[in-house]
């Protein structure tokens, strides 16, 4: 098959092994419609990346919340948000949001190796659901930001080929928006987060590091 990084295989093999760690079946569907057209068929894709062993698949019960639009972000000069509501909001969201069975998507070593990335699912209930509130933030980028998301770079990623290098990643956000090798913007999944963690957040890359932020 063609693995080509402009083919629909190779989109969805570059987005789990340097954007996100898993995708639901439908998180690649809206991927790939966003970017290659209704034409592409997912299933037919997935089923030829997992004869391949490019991807690994399963299906799960797990509570995540899809991201639709930023709660609240900063860029330089502006003033902090209300941490406070925020954590309130957060809080909140989360009361709401109900187990539902889906099939989710990684990314394998053999991937990884193919495309220089990384392949790091982890099981794990809770490290599931932000992955899949993360990814469900790549999915509104390739829908109505696509210049960005294709400037996308994942938490393993920066942790692997940033954290060296740049001491703004001593903290390592769920995602960057990186031109030549510049963060230009962090993006975070906002999960269960209490004001303090939000102003620590806020110090480190506004404050500190003078990178503007959005929180999903």
């Amino acid at each position: 098959m063609n693995i080509e990084s402009t083919s629909p295989a190779g989109f969805v093999l570059h987005e789990l092994t340097w954007s996100v760690r898993v995708l639901t079946a439908e998180q690649l569907r809206r991927m790939l419609v966003a970017r290659h057209g209704p034409s592409v068929s997912t299933r037919s894709l997935t089923r030829s990346l997992r004869a391949e062993d490019l991807v690994s698949s399963t299906r799960v019960a797990v509570a995540f919340y899809e991201a639709s639009e930023r709660i609240a972000s900063r860029s330089l000069g502006q003033t902090v948000p209300n941490l406070g509501a925020l954590a309130w909001q957060l809080e909140k969201r989360w009361r709401n949001v109900c187990s539902r069975r889906v099939t989710i998507f990684w990314a394998t070593q053999r991937a990884a190796r193919l495309f220089g990335g990384v392949a790091n699912f982890d099981r794990h209930a809770s490290q599931l659901e932000h992955d899949l509130g993360t990814a469900s933030i790549l999915v509104r980028y390739h829908e109505s930001y696509p210049e960005l998301a294709d400037r996308w770079v994942g938490e393993d990623i920066l942790r692997r080929d940033f954290a060296p290098h740049h001491r703004s990643m001593s903290k390592i956000p769920d995602a960057a928006v990186v031109l030549k090798n510049r963060i230009v913007r962090v993006i975070e999944f906002g999960g269960q987060y209490s004001a303090r963690r939000l102003r620590r957040f806020d110090a480190h890359f506004h404050n500190k590091h003078s990178i503007p932020y959005d929180v999903w």
